[in-house]
């Protein structure tokens, strides 16, 4: 996969880092958004415009919209509302927004695009013959979209607490700044200072020296997530608070 630019305090991509990828071996633009590691959301406006470079070169677009309603700040834009009738696959599940993680249970979702005849025709075979979620949960899953869904507000609303602190405290720190994420619950500081080394040596001395633990950000592309961490805000506020206390302690 060749990876492109986002703009993380805007939450836009790189229109032009895009079009200059793209080469005669080019089959899709792949999306998450929002997305895993950094919160970016992508609204209408970005959506429209990876849509008409799809359709410029004809190329399929394949969205990971697992977040879809983990939003904080604006409403959630699927990529299918802007894509008419290009070619788009969109993947999603239940493990994060309906808190079914480990049930094993996701779906995708496709358009009337005749480019797209092969897959509805090939795609049921295949989850007939080699993948199947236990019937039970296939029932649970169901019943998680037909029944209430006020449980998925509370948790966005303490969610959102969360992320305020985080990035709040983040900005805060010496060496370090945040851009603030959109939705999902990931948030991705930036490593300022280079007398830490490198990010994965950033992360491995956090959690030796103070018992935190994060994720290196390059371990999610090179060249864009070197210099970076992803820190989960689901934990409760106090546990999340004494982490920052300890970020703080460590970076400065």
């Amino acid at each position: 996969p060749v990876e492109f630019a986002v703009d993380l305090d805007n939450s836009t991509p790189d229109i032009e880092d895009i079009k200059s990828k793209i080469t005669p071996k080019t089959i899709a633009i792949c999306l998450i958004s929002p997305n895993n590691p950094t919160g970016v959301v992508f609204n209408e406006s970005s959506l429209k415009k990876l849509v008409e470079i799809a359709n410029q070169h004809n190329l399929y677009i394949i969205c990971d919209e697992i977040y879809d309603q983990i939003i904080f700040d604006q409403k959630f834009v699927g990529i299918g509302k802007v894509a008419g009738d290009s070619p788009v696959i969109v993947l999603n599940g239940f493990s994060k927004v309906h808190l079914m993680s480990g049930w094993r249970i996701g779906y995708i979702a496709f358009n009337q695009s005749s480019k797209l005849d092969a897959l509805r025709e090939n795609l049921p075979k295949l989850a007939r013959v080699r993948i199947a979620t236990n019937l039970p949960v296939q029932h649970a899953a169901l019943e998680s979209l037909r029944g209430p869904q006020g449980y998925i507000t509370e948790f966005v609303s303490e969610l959102k607490k969360r992320r305020d602190l985080v990035v709040k405290r983040l900005n805060e720190m010496p060496g370090l700044s945040c851009p603030n994420p959109k939705g999902a619950f990931y948030a991705f500081p930036k490593i300022e200072d280079n007398r830490f080394g490198t990010d994965k040596e950033f992360v491995q001395k956090l959690l030796e020296t103070k018992g935190v633990l994060t994720v290196h950000g390059s371990g999610f592309g090179e060249k864009y997530g070197s210099g970076h961490f992803r820190l989960v805000y689901l934990p409760s506020l106090e546990i999340l608070d004494s982490a920052m206390n300890k970020i703080e302690e460590f970076v400065s």
